[in-house]
């Protein structure tokens, strides 16, 4: 590629929350490079071979699962023949961007694995959606509220985790405080606003505190009435993320009994997808999904 072929997309266009999230960006590195490798009608191996680099080294670079050093860049993007400055100017700061720490890593001695890439690219999210069974969803909890459904779980926990996993959640909801904070839009069975958690006074503060967020011009809340999640047929917890960069593919998180499943395949995601939209017609309006909470908050006075 050489100077006057500006086609990379990532180098024109702002990234918003995305520059703050090092795993969307490496991400949207490696696929940027494998698209330049493409162009340059080299495979894997033989960058690899070309460069000297460790076996499977590129593949991981484009992955997103090696983070991509400044000198390597340097020597890939010479390699593909991208030529102009700017282009590599821009390249080499999102890459320095891309090898600072994800605020999450700090709380990896509470971070399930499999909870993992949800929790590290839901802040890079455009639009997040969500369906939630059993409880109110995670990004809206209140503390006393998370700490009960924690605590409610089927694992043995000591105090001090249960307080790191309450703190993790906090600082997932402080994502949508930010500039760039991605929309939220939450379906809730009617269920969840029936079953007392953490006794009447954490149910009553949670109640009130959702029905304050649903006031907020980026948050969106649905209850479904029993019959309609019967319906519809979903049995699990669901979120699925909407980016708005064509470099980020959408994704999903479903969640099971001891695990979960994170699937960026277009098959998976689109199911899912209708699933929500199914949901969401068939819902009580966000009106209407007021009026059943305030309903519900004066039961508890």
């Amino acid at each position: 590629m050489t100077a006057t072929e500006r086609s990379p997309s990532l180098f024109v266009r702002p990234l918003g929350a995305v520059e703050n999230n090092p795993t969307a960006l490496k991400l949207i590195l490696g696929g940027k490079l494998r698209e330049l490798r493409v162009h340059a009608g080299l495979d894997p191996a033989d960058v690899d071979q070309r460069l000297g680099f460790p076996r499977s080294k590129t593949s991981r670079i484009e992955l997103g699962r090696h983070g991509c050093k400044p000198a390597d860049a340097e020597a890939l993007l010479r390699l593909y023949g991208v030529e102009d400055e700017d282009l590599v100017t821009e390249f080499q700061r999102l890459v320095a961007q891309s090898r600072r720490t994800d605020w999450w890593r700090s709380f990896s001695d509470v971070l399930s694995d499999f909870f993992t890439p949800l929790v590290a690219l839901e802040g890079a999210a455009a639009i997040i959606r969500t369906y939630e069974p059993f409880y109110v969803p995670g990004l809206l909890q209140t503390s006393s509220y998370a700490r009960a459904v924690i605590e409610s779980g089927p694992a043995r926990l000591l105090p001090h985790e249960v307080r790191r996993r309450v703190d993790l959640r906090r600082e997932r909801q402080r994502q949508l405080d930010q500039r760039d904070a991605p929309r939220l839009w939450a379906v809730i069975d009617e269920s969840v606003l029936m079953r007392t958690v953490g006794g009447p006074r954490v149910m009553r503060e949670q109640l009130e505190h959702l029905a304050a967020l649903m006031r907020r011009p980026h948050i969106t809340v649905q209850v479904a009435p029993l019959d309609v999640t019967a319906s519809v047929g979903v049995g699990t917890g669901v979120t699925y993320l909407r980016f708005a960069l064509g470099d980020l593919k959408d994704a999903v998180y479903i969640e099971h009994l001891t695990d979960s499943t994170f699937s960026q395949k277009p098959q998976t995601v689109e199911q899912y997808r209708d699933m929500l939209d199914r949901l969401g017609a068939c819902a009580l309006t966000p009106k209407e999904s007021l009026v059943l909470l305030e309903e519900r908050i004066r039961r508890y006075t």
